[in-house]
């Protein structure tokens, strides 16, 4: 980020970069140094002193992004069930990125588009009698069909 800084500032001032991100890469090179403030703690008895540079606590950041992963790691174990489970990874194709960045709000498409998969993917019979009898696809896939498999799934979405 130190050698791209320059380009990173033109993306921001042209308009091609949300207004979020030049503020998060500068914090992340900010981060645990004493230009976001630090915490000076002394030792009277010894005449000792410590510094502690403040972090900058974005989910960007290398460092404190961990934490927050770990957090929402914990947070999710609490709530699952303790079974086998798959970790699946969706990507946008390249093609398509610059249409999810001129609106952001159709990244929950993201969504819907990976549950329906997963539910074609779980419920494979129901879908092939579906594709037979042509019927007419709603939101979710299969919702309202009350004889289906069910299952359970965590998505988080990560857009850099």
């Amino acid at each position: 980020f130190f050698d791209n800084m320059e380009y990173i500032r033109k993306l921001d001032a042209s308009g091609k970069a949300r207004p979020c991100i030049l503020d998060n890469v500068e914090r992340s090179l900010l981060c645990h140094t004493c230009y976001l403030g630090f915490d000076q703690f002394e030792c009277t008895d010894f005449d000792n002193w410590n510094i502690i540079p403040h972090s900058c606590h974005s989910r960007f950041c290398n460092a404190c992004g961990v934490k927050y992963a770990k957090q929402l790691a914990a947070k999710a174990t609490s709530f699952c069930l303790d079974c086998p489970h798959r970790h699946i990874v969706f990507t946008i194709p390249e093609e398509l990125r610059n249409w999810f960045r001129q609106d952001r709000t159709r990244l929950n498409l993201l969504f819907v588009a990976s549950r329906n998969t997963i539910s074609i993917l779980t419920n494979k019979s129901l879908a092939d009698k579906l594709k037979k009898k042509k019927l007419s696809d709603t939101h979710y896939i299969f919702k309202d069909i009350p004889v289906r498999n069910e299952f359970g799934m965590i998505a988080t979405i990560h857009t850099f």
